[in-house]
């Protein structure tokens, strides 16, 4: 009995002393707080039977709902699902930095299943403004909502990071339908983007309404199975459908649909800046101005890839190096892609390069299928400087020689 007693106050002891340890070792460290098992965090809008003077606490019946989705956003905490009944809100939806969501637990506004949502601007508002606009935000999606009639862009965001607009829609927009800036990690997938950049002038200060998807100065960004279209606006001040510029670097441009648009169709430009590792894939681009790449004011392009894209009807050609602002292509790889019937209009091919710059190095086109029966088609490759490309194994019907310098591709270089 003595040694079983002993026993076991030397265990109790030796416990005390682990758990006394441990205290000591875990001393200053807050704990995470857990909310209580059973919190419901789903909050409920309704323009038609709502009412913003009702508490959270009743709003989180869909029959006491709240009347305006600002209200909601201005009121829920991170972590919460707002979901907002079908009907016409006509107001402009801010969403604060109060109601940011955790990796775990992310805020999440959307549309009540198979209801239609719509937030009219009613073409009220001020240049640069968005219709629901998103500033500072993290770990927000917002789905299923349709924005229409924004007198600047449609969906905005700003100085953000782990965002994600999904199954929205945007419809005549003066601007962008969707624009993203100097933010991270963005998500833009299964949108509708028709009729943005309505406006067809630049400002006193040369600025312009920007692209129907415009993500700038982004690092991380994922646009994917979108359809942007009906853009017929000709003008300076922009309209191309989906444009990745400015410094923004490690994404994706993948699976879109982009038809009908005056202009370019797929965009990537590093402006003044450095651009890199941008994979632009599995788009199909019919009708519109096809796909280019450039520095516009001197940027450096670099460890770019079109890749398995179909380009169809392109009233220029299929796909370009812009010689605008002289700016730097490396690594470009154009590979396992379709051109067909492209260079509607003016001078135009499959496949031309423009730029002059001698620093460009390692631009490969291989593996494409080239099918032009245009007349107007006036090359199948063209390129002012012959030294940076490798042009090997591409399938051409027709083929279209540029032109008889020493620099341009003929048919003595397919042998």
């Amino acid at each position: 009995m003595k040694n079983n007693f002993f026993v076991v106050t030397s265990l109790s002891l030796l416990l005390l002393s682990f758990y006394a340890c441990k205290k000591e070792d875990n001393a200053g460290v807050v704990p995470p707080v857990v909310p209580p098992a059973g919190v419901v965090k789903t909050f409920y809008v309704s323009t038609a039977t709502g009412d913003d003077s009702r508490t959270a606490e009743q709003t989180k019946k869909a029959s006491t709902p709240w009347k305006t989705i600002q209200k909601a956003a201005n009121s829920v905490p991170g972590g919460s699902t707002v979901i907002i009944a079908g009907g016409t809100y006509v107001e402009k939806v801010s969403i604060p930095t109060s109601c940011n969501g955790t990796p775990t637990e992310r805020t999440v506004f959307r549309n009540k299943e198979n209801e239609s949502v719509v937030l009219d601007g009613k073409n009220t508002g001020s240049q640069y403004e968005g219709l629901f606009k998103l500033v500072g935000n993290e770990y927000v999606v917002v789905k299923g909502i349709t924005v229409q009639n924004g007198y600047w862009y449609g969906f905005s965001g700003e100085g953000s990071k782990n965002i994600t607009l999904d199954s929205c829609s945007t419809f005549n927009t003066r601007a962008s339908g969707i624009y993203v800036k100097t933010s991270s990690e963005v998500t833009i997938t299964r949108n509708n983007i028709r009729k943005a950049c309505q406006e067809l002038t630049r400002d006193s200060f040369g600025n312009g309404s920007q692209e129907c998807i415009s993500v700038v100065m982004v690092d991380g960004f994922k646009i994917a199975n979108n359809e942007v279209w009906d853009t017929s606006q000709v003008g300076d001040a922009g309209g191309e459908g989906i444009d990745a510029k400015s410094g923004s670097n490690n994404g994706e441009i993948a699976n879109n649909y982009v038809h009908d648009i005056a202009r370019l169709g797929i965009y990537v430009d590093a402006g003044s800046k450095d651009q890199f590792n941008v994979r632009v894939h599995s788009n199909r681009v019919f009708n519109t101005g096809g796909m280019s790449v450039a520095g516009e004011i001197g940027g450096h392009v670099h460890e770019i890839y079109f890749y398995n894209n179909v380009v169809k009807d392109s009233k220029s050609s299929g796909l370009t190096f812009q010689a605008i602002g002289n700016g730097k292509y490396t690594n470009v790889y154009v590979v396992n892609n379709t051109f067909y019937n492209n260079a509607l209009n003016g001078f135009a091919g499959d496949v031309g390069n423009y730029s002059k710059n001698t620093g460009n190095s390692n631009l490969v086109i291989r593996n494409n299928i080239f099918y032009n029966k245009i007349s107007n088609s006036r090359f199948s490759i063209w390129h002012d400087l012959a030294q940076p490309h490798v042009i090997s194994n591409n399938l051409y019907f027709d083929f279209k020689p540029s032109n008889n310098s020493s620099n341009s591709f003929n048919a003595a270089k397919l042998t």
